[in-house]
């Protein structure tokens, strides 16, 4: 252990202890434990993944302060949830355990992590998944044998992705009991692999994955290290080879899977790539009807049709929607019906949503910035001209769902790697800079009008 390093961080903490009442202080921050530093990235235990977001929602800028005087303004916080590393580790001892056990030829037990929510049967079948659906019920009944591996399943957030292949995997697991699923999201394998190097047991985490029957993955978006993916690939290769079944997730096509080596993107085009779409009209009353009927309540026709046609992003909405008028005709005490679905709707969703463009966030980038529209897309390298055109990109890639390609076309003709740098550049600049970070809040609100 670094202990110059360890001394700062309880230095930070200490800090950190003067500026909260004591109660906050023994909640949330005395379980934290130091674990490493390297290259100006400080690596933290957290008991639960909950403790980490409770402290990046509500303590944020006292740790960045706190980190800033301790080690340096740059310090990048890394926060390892240790609820995961257990497991992970768990699982590695049953492993080793049967590896050793001369009477146990057979892998030890897996928990799959499938929800057992997410079947079949809830899933509500419309055009827009009618083909994804299709696939998924043909690869459970005979995983590993079709032309369907991989399944590259993509969409955005809230259309059903985690639903469907974790339906797959419930199914499979009915009809091949003996078959070892495991349904994980690529943070959580990440994190697994992070904890593997730190421990010297890379080789045991590859070995337990080439030992998957039928590996899901989920948000395959979120591996995007180098050293990760290529992890990813050898256990890729490995199942693919001995006829294993691969599912993916993500929230975009291969063809816009930008950061990711071409020889990975390759192989996800080998098999199946399927698309699940917003549902259409007549899917979302499907699912809403599907929801109200498994829930035991009651809703008027004329609300479903209401809720339908003015709720069109996701699924997830569409229950939230449910969930909303609920609780507010419980508090209100007041009958479910089309004015009540209308101020819930209101509330919960602005059905005057602004379609922002990249060229609206360029002029209003310029106007906030007093740098011309002009010297945004030119070649100058201005100090102050580059962190505005890079604000610009960061911009333009949350709010308009396009490609670092795409954006660096329309800001200048400059190529993915310079965008993809431009928004890492923001981001930590926000992490760190509160002043930076109002300025900013203050431009988004200005688009969202």
């Amino acid at each position: 252990m670094d202990n110059t390093a360890a001394a700062q961080w309880e230095a930070c903490l200490q800090l950190i202890r003067t500026q909260l009442p004591a109660t906050e202080y023994n909640t949330w921050f005395e379980p934290l434990a130091f674990v490493g530093f390297k290259s100006g990235r400080l690596t933290v235990s957290v008991p639960t993944k909950y403790v980490g977001d409770y402290i990046r929602e509500h303590h944020r800028e006292l740790v960045s302060r706190a980190l800033a005087q301790c080690f340096d303004a740059d310090t990048q916080l890394i926060w390892r949830n240790e609820e995961v590393v257990a497991q992970w580790r768990e699982e590695e001892k049953r492993r080793r355990e049967a590896d050793h056990s001369p009477s146990q030829k057979q892998a030890p037990p897996l928990d799959s992590r499938l929800n057992s929510r997410f079947t079949f049967d809830t899933f509500v079948e419309g055009q827009s998944n009618k083909l994804a659906r299709a696939v998924a019920l043909s690869i459970a009944e005979k995983p590993g044998q079709t032309t369907f591996n991989p399944f590259f399943l993509y969409g955005p957030s809230g259309v059903g992705k985690t639903h469907l292949v974790n339906a797959l995997g419930i199914r499979l697991k009915e009809l091949y009991p003996e078959k070892r699923v495991l349904f994980v999201s690529a943070h959580l394998f990440k994190t697994q692999y992070t904890d593997s190097i730190i421990h010297n047991t890379s080789n045991d985490f590859i070995n337990f994955y080439q030992s998957i029957d039928v590996l899901i993955i989920d948000d395959i978006q979120e591996i995007t290290t180098a050293k990760t993916q290529m992890a990813f690939f050898h256990i890729f290769n490995h199942l693919q080879q001995n006829k294993r079944q691969i599912v993916i997730t993500c929230d975009r096509p291969p063809v816009l899977f930008e950061g990711i080596e071409e020889r990975m993107l390759t192989r996800f085009k080998w098999g199946m790539v399927a698309e699940l779409e917003k549902p259409d009209t007549q899917l979302r009353r499907d699912i809403l009807t599907a929801k109200i009927r498994r829930d035991g309540l009651s809703f008027p026709v004329e609300v479903v049709d209401y809720i339908a046609q003015n709720v069109d992003s996701s699924v997830r909405e569409l229950e939230g929607i449910i969930n909303g008028i609920m609780a507010y005709s419980v508090v209100d005490d007041c009958d479910i019906d089309i004015d009540l679905a209308r101020r819930v709707v209101a509330r919960i969703v602005n059905l005057e949503r602004k379609e922002l463009t990249a060229e609206g966030i360029l002029t209003a980038v310029s106007r906030h910035s007093g740098v011309s529209r002009r010297d945004l897309c030119a070649k100058s390298r201005k100090q102050g001209v580059v962190a505005v055109r890079q604000l610009a990109m960061y911009l333009c890639h949350k709010y308009t769902g396009q490609s670092y390609a795409q954006i660096g076309r329309i800001i200048g003709g400059r190529d993915h790697s310079t965008v993809l740098h431009g928004c890492n550049q923001v981001s930590r600049r926000l992490q760190t800079d509160r002043d930076f970070r109002r300025s900013i809040e203050e431009l988004e609100a200005a688009l969202r009008k």
